[in-house]
């Protein structure tokens, strides 16, 4: 008897043990699934992001929060690149290059905690960074004509110069119905 409690513990442990080692590998495979099909694992301070034609990297447009919690007033965004290819998930910041020619944007307080921004590449149209009224900041832009949320930028280049943008597409979320809206800019 002692011997056959002795075999149903020993099994017990090794079904447990190899229950939470199962689990695990689980969470951890469809993790990598995700990631590598595209999936954003995106951080609750997440604005809106850039996509582009030349690789899976984006660059993140996020609330630039200081230390004790408030929104960082002299730049209301932190922008960086975020790695999808060779280094997934690793975050770098924008070269001086890009940020003052690609990437970067200027911000002007317009009270109540709201900013006008303006990004570098698309002085045209502005965004409204502002607090929604479940606390939450939002990019505010006009997209086909309809006021949206700004969730993200796809940019397309040239076939075979990766420098020169053939359109862009906005996509968001209309403030007034909830569903999706987009639109393409050709470039001139």
């Amino acid at each position: 008897m002692e011997l056959m409690t002795s075999n149903l513990w020993a099994n017990s442990r090794f079904s447990r043990s190899f229950g939470v080692r199962s689990v695990f590998s689980l969470v951890f495979i469809h993790l990598c699934v995700f990631v590598s099909l595209g999936g954003d694992l995106p951080t609750v301070n997440r604005v809106f992001v850039i996509e582009r034609s030349k690789n899976a990297n984006q660059v993140c447009y996020d609330l630039n929060i200081d230390s004790r919690g408030n929104l960082n007033a002299d730049k209301p965004l932190k922008v960086y690149w975020l790695n999808r290819t060779d280094r997934p998930g690793a975050m770098d910041n924008l070269s001086l290059i890009q940020a003052k020619y690609a990437y970067g944007y200027s911000s002007k307080s317009l009270g109540n905690g709201d900013y006008e921004i303006t990004l570098v590449a698309f002085p045209e149209r502005k965004l409204r960074l502002e607090k929604g009224s479940d606390g939450r900041y939002r990019a505010i832009i006009s997209i086909a004509g309809v006021r949206a949320q700004l969730t993200r930028i796809f940019v397309q280049s040239e076939p075979g110069n990766y420098t020169k943008v053939a359109w862009v597409d906005l996509y968001g979320i209309s403030l007034n119905s909830g569903k999706e809206v987009s639109e393409r800019i050709i470039a001139r």
